[in-house]
């Protein structure tokens, strides 16, 4: 079913190409994040992005960016999505009467899958109705025969009773945090010690920011399984409360590199350089040593530029050197210069060295010597730590 009424929405690209001629940069914009992109996954974020930017949902492109990213997480199987944009879609106002009987459609197919933690018989049969009508209304014969198709097919047995690990993995997979951690706490005991429910679980809170709850709640499942998972997210919670306490950097890193260390033995190399180069970052962090490596690249291109800069000047100051002892040798040539005459040498001569005293590559390198005395600091933490994970896991 959802084949068809994919295959009745691909005839919609061209529909709406063409809807408005008088296309503003709201219409450039829309047609660019709709066809410049291949996916479904593309378009869901460029159409995200188009909604965040022009916000003035009185306007017919806005309409159809909602429609369309409707339409795009119902063929990306995000259902719960679906729904709500699609049901926002029609509370902005009249988007085209053919428009609506897809959109129908979609929110029909949407309440009517069967593993869908969403599932509403009663919402999808409303919607098979509407996209009927509307049908009707434009004479679109596919969209009347989908959406009696799709009628029929809800008439069959009501669906398979689910688990509680399907149940809450659906709420998961459909982006309803909140809603599976609800799920969770009316589990049983039982239930609630089942090993894959208790990950979805700590996912669910991680990703609803309850990062308190979600750190004891991976510590436990890690106490239960030396996996890389649980320390890689305990680091990113502690990354996430370094504001709080700078001694979680410290913990952030350390969780890393057991991950890394884990990661490794499970085979998963990419994962293993990921979390070695977030242990790094925590104790640069730490230290604050991207910014001064950032100030010091800054001062050294300040102090280059100021010598370039003073090039022409040094150049003209040395050449009003060479003149004036020049006129020395020639008005003084038996008798030595008087002082005053010196004097107004020796004023040439300094302008010379105040001019050369920018960055000229020998100047003093303080700061760069603390840098790298910093980054051998950093290094040497990061290998001890290191040295401590890989010792927690020998055997």
């Amino acid at each position: 079913m959802k084949k068809l009424i994919l295959s009745l929405l691909i005839v919609l690209v061209s529909i709406t190409i063409a809807y408005p001629q008088d296309y503003d940069n709201a219409g450039m914009d829309y047609t660019k994040a709709l066809f410049e992109n291949k996916t479904a996954s593309a378009r869901i974020t460029a159409l995200k992005n188009y909604i965040k930017n022009y916000t003035d949902t009185s306007n017919k492109f806005v309409k159809l960016a909602y429609y369309q990213l409707a339409l795009n997480y119902f063929e990306n199987n995000q259902y719960s999505n679906a729904v709500k944009t699609g049901e926002k879609t029609f509370k902005l106002g009249s988007i085209g009467t053919g428009e609506e009987a897809r959109l129908s459609l979609v929110l029909a197919n949407s309440y009517g899958i069967k593993s869908y933690s969403g599932f509403n018989k009663d919402k999808a049969l409303k919607y098979v109705a509407k996209a009927i009508r509307l049908g009707n209304e434009t004479s679109d014969k596919d969209v009347i025969s989908t959406a009696k198709k799709l009628k029929k097919s809800l008439s069959g047995p009501p669906p398979k009773k689910i688990s509680p690990e399907q149940k809450i993995k659906m709420h998961y997979s459909d982006e309803e945090y909140r809603q599976a951690i609800r799920y969770y706490s009316s589990l049983g005991a039982s239930d609630k010690k089942n090993l894959e429910i208790k990950k979805i679980y700590a996912y669910s809170l991680f990703k609803a920011k309850r990062y308190d709850t979600a750190l004891l709640t991976f510590k436990s499942l890690y106490q239960r399984e030396a996996k890389g998972v649980y320390p890689k997210y305990m680091g990113d919670i502690y990354s996430k409360k370094v504001k709080s306490d700078k001694k979680n950097y410290d913990l952030a890193a350390i969780n890393y590199l057991e991950a890394s260390v884990l990661y490794k033995m499970e085979g998963s190399s990419s994962n293993q350089k990921i979390a070695a180069g977030k242990a790094k970052v925590q104790l640069e962090n730490k230290y604050v040593y991207k910014a001064k490596y950032r100030k010091y690249q800054s001062d050294i291109k300040k102090q280059q530029s100021s010598s370039q800069k003073n090039e022409k000047a040094i150049r003209d100051a040395k050449r009003a050197v060479r003149n004036f002892k020049r006129y020395l040798r020639k008005t003084y040539t038996d008798v030595q210069a008087p002082q005053y005459e010196m004097d107004k040498q020796r004023k040439l001569e300094n302008n010379v060295i105040n001019l050369e005293s920018g960055f000229s590559g020998s100047s003093d390198n303080s700061a760069g010597e603390d840098l790298l005395k910093l980054k051998k600091k950093i290094d040497a933490e990061y290998s001890s730590l290191l040295k401590k994970a890989q010792k927690k896991f020998e055997k």
